[in-house]
């Protein structure tokens, strides 16, 4: 057992002091929580990924105190990223923290010095040209993809990636051409024979439907969120009508499913 008595307070600094000191608990090697004990880098990632996935619903729901909840559940899987990472004689929270600091004053000269921007294209110009001349973060010249992360989620990279080619000309000159090509590349799934194909067939068709997004300025993401909360939405109004009338799922006849499907579009759109 670890004595340890929490002090709130209404002091960022002190606040951040307290939970770093309940993560060195959780971690300590003798007394700390054996689940806790056990996690690496890799573990705290996924688990930060749900946290930061539950904060985005609080933010789309409005929810003030869920939202507030979730984001000190993200700073947690920080803390103890940072904790395994000390422990692990990788280097220490502080360095992270010192790093971040010098950065961000570095990359704004236009707020911690004398450089003058009118519009934010100009900060965006000077950020990257000081990761270039200052930093020395320089571009794989074989990988011109070599800034977009590679463990992005894959409909985000991939709007990356077209993003990327179509600023440099690689694109269509106008919108029917991507009809066309969704068109195309629909018929060629439907032509696809081996499971190879239908994979190879499948991707080209996801990666065309996003550059369509991308014509339409709408992020993939944000319409297939909006989809998937819309069929969850109806499903459920089906599964309501199903119980109303006294079935399971096994009584329904592909007729039934259709008209209860019917019925809970048209209730939402």
């Amino acid at each position: 057992m670890i004595d340890y008595k929490l002090h709130k307070s209404d002091d960022v600094a002190k606040d951040m002091e307290n939970l770093y000191d309940i993560v060195t608990c959780l971690r300590d090697p003798k007394d700390g929580c054996p689940w806790d004990k056990e996690q690496m880098p890799r573990d705290i990632i996924r688990s930060m990924q749900g946290e930061i996935y539950e904060y985005i619903d609080a933010l789309n729901d409005d929810d003030k105190p869920h939202q507030s909840e979730e984001l000190g559940d993200v700073f947690l899987n920080l803390f103890l990223l940072g904790k395994i990472h000390d422990q692990n004689g990788d280097f220490n929270l502080s360095d992270c923290l010192n790093d971040a600091c010098e950065k961000y004053i570095r990359r704004h000269p236009h707020v911690f010095a004398d450089v003058d921007v009118k519009n934010t294209k100009e900060v965006l110009e000077n950020w990257n040209r000081i990761k270039k001349d200052v930093e020395g973060r320089k571009q794989n010249e074989e990988d011109f993809f070599d800034n977009i992360s590679k463990s992005a989620p894959e409909l985000e990279r991939c709007y990356s990636i077209s993003k990327k080619a179509a600023k440099v000309g690689f694109d269509w000159p106008d919108i029917d051409g991507v009809y066309d090509k969704v068109t195309e590349e629909f018929n060629e799934v439907k032509e696809a024979r081996t499971e190879a194909e239908t994979m190879d067939e499948l991707g080209d068709l996801l990666f065309i439907v996003v550059n369509l997004c991308r014509f339409k300025h709408i992020k993939p993401t944000d319409a297939l969120n909006y989809a998937n909360n819309k069929f969850c939405k109806r499903f459920n109004i089906l599964v309501g009508e199903m119980k109303e009338k006294g079935l399971d799922f096994e009584d329904l006849t592909p007729e039934m499913w259709d008209e209860l499907w019917k019925h809970a579009k048209a209730q939402v759109h």
